[in-house]
């Protein structure tokens, strides 16, 4: 498993918004504002090289689904990392503008590398760890209703712009403090 920080416009974010808890995205937000994100645990990440959340069905609404998610990924070339977690972090990380913290998730010696950190408390979070060709496979079933995809950094400007987030956030996205 390797560490890196990531752009936000390089990573293809879940479907959630805005985000589940205001309130967690406000604690994160904090912790990243006050200088202090390396306690917070990597994000987890897939490359699209390693493979893409692609639905099996012959259904009509799973061969949309694949064509939109792999036109998607063509349009924006920019885009090479799939997000099994963490909207609030990778969301208070770019309200604040610093680069997303991820753990690159290639093979299942990876996932077990970081299921073992999981355990031991190394790593913390609610997400739960599964195998490669299942990780993609619920990613696949998560978006499979989304009507479009973002990268993080769409997603959080699409947030602000919408005003879903406090407006203390906004000031100090917007560089106003």
């Amino acid at each position: 498993m390797k560490i890196k920080k990531l752009k936000s416009n390089e990573i293809l974010t879940t479907k959630d918004f805005p985000v589940h808890s205001l309130n967690t995205l406000k604690i994160y937000f904090k912790i990243c504002r006050e200088g202090h994100e390396e306690i917070l645990p990597p994000t987890p990440v897939i490359p699209f090289s390693v493979g893409l959340p692609l639905l099996k069905g012959k259904d009509k609404k799973s061969k949309e689904y694949n064509k939109r998610i792999k036109e998607y990924l063509k349009e924006n070339k920019k885009v090479k990392y799939l997000m099994l977690d963490g909207s609030h972090k990778t969301t208070a990380l770019n309200l604040n503008h610093k680069k997303i913290h991820a753990m690159i998730l290639k093979t299942d010696k990876d996932i077990s590398e970081v299921q073992g950190l999981i355990d031991i408390g190394e790593i913390f979070g609610i997400y739960s760890i599964n195998p490669i060709k299942e990780s993609l496979k619920e990613m696949a079933k998560h978006f499979r209703g989304a009507k479009f995809f973002e990268s993080v950094e769409d997603k959080m400007k699409r947030m602000v712009k919408e005003k879903v987030v406090p407006g203390y956030m906004i000031k100090v996205f917007e560089g106003k403090k």
